[in-house]
């Protein structure tokens, strides 16, 4: 073949290829124990793990397009950016094909206090158990394993998982599941249209809404634990330790009710039934309320 010719079908081959090979990404700050990390990424994953070294140590691939990676703050408070490029409109912000995936893997002290906002990223994090922990998202999923003492996750339409003990906990989703492990303290759970799945531990308080999705609530209540869960179309299912203290007020407009515990008594006219029942000595207290949705109360 001509040399010009093999030249121009190495060029053309060359720009038709996908660009999947980002810039790789070796940074290492010194921090203190329970120093605060800011972390913010469009697109890609952060994966963060907790070790005991003084020092927050970032690792990854830069995708490509984007304009870099900034690291800024001090040994207290350290802010981890991947900044995008330029944008025409609000709109393309996150989806821009200009951009691809970064990956971020950061390792941090483990008393850490982390905050961590994504767009369309996965968000993994281990072994970080620092005063509290805020995780937003828009559609990546969120996998979590902590033990901060306060815990917020956010996401629009991924799922979340949770595993802790947090001693406050606010988890909320519009169409993305929520599944959590070992949450104790007060706890809130919300979703438009996701299911909940929750054991937790030793809780004092729980609240739990939604509008169509199903709620699973399992776990050890303390003494005088409060219970309220609210839903539209969705249905209930909690399940209660034999040794539980609790007085439950349960009622629905037209769905229907099921308990081991008291006698469910249906409405005289249309649809509709309603509970209220006393377990123990009845310290605690179960508020149940749905539209449509169905009740499902059992003996764990």
């Amino acid at each position: 073949m001509h040399p010009t010719r093999t030249l121009l079908a190495f060029a053309l081959a060359a720009a038709c290829a996908p660009a999947f090979a980002g810039t790789p990404i070796h940074e290492v700050r010194a921090a203190n124990r329970d120093v605060r990390v800011d972390v913010s990424n469009v697109k890609g994953s952060v994966t963060v793990s907790g070790w005991d070294k003084p020092e927050v140590a970032i690792g990854g691939t830069l995708g490509d397009g984007a304009r870099k990676l900034a690291v800024t703050g001090d040994a207290s408070h350290l802010r981890i950016k991947v900044e995008a490029p330029e944008q025409r409109s609000w709109f393309s912000w996150g989806a821009d094909s200009r951009m691809g995936d970064t990956l971020l893997d950061i390792k941090v002290p483990r008393e850490a206090e982390m905050k961590i906002e994504v767009i369309s990223a996965d968000v993994s994090l281990s072994g970080v158990a620092g005063r509290s922990l805020n995780v937003e998202s828009v559609s990546g999923k969120q996998r979590i394993d902590s033990g901060a003492k306060e815990v917020e996750v956010e996401s629009v339409s991924g799922d979340i998982e949770v595993a802790g003990k947090a001693d406050r906990a606010h988890i909320e989703t519009v169409s993305g599941n929520i599944r959590a492990r070992g949450l104790g303290g007060r706890l809130k759970f919300e979703t438009v249209s996701g299911d909940v799945d929750a054991e937790n531990a030793n809780y004092r308080e729980v609240e739990a809404g939604t509008v169509s999705g199903d709620i699973e609530l399992r776990g050890t209540p303390a003494d005088g634990a409060r219970i309220e869960v609210e839903t539209m179309s969705g249905d209930l299912r909690l399940r209660l330790p034999a040794t539980a203290s609790m007085r439950i007020k349960a009622s629905t407009f037209s769905g229907r009710i099921r308990s081991d515990f008291g006698k469910v008594e249906e409405a005289d006219h249309g649809p509709g039934s309603s509970l209220d029942a006393t377990i123990g000595d009845g310290a605690g207290q179960v508020r149940i309320e749905t539209f449509s949705g169905d009740v499902d109360i059992r003996q764990q």
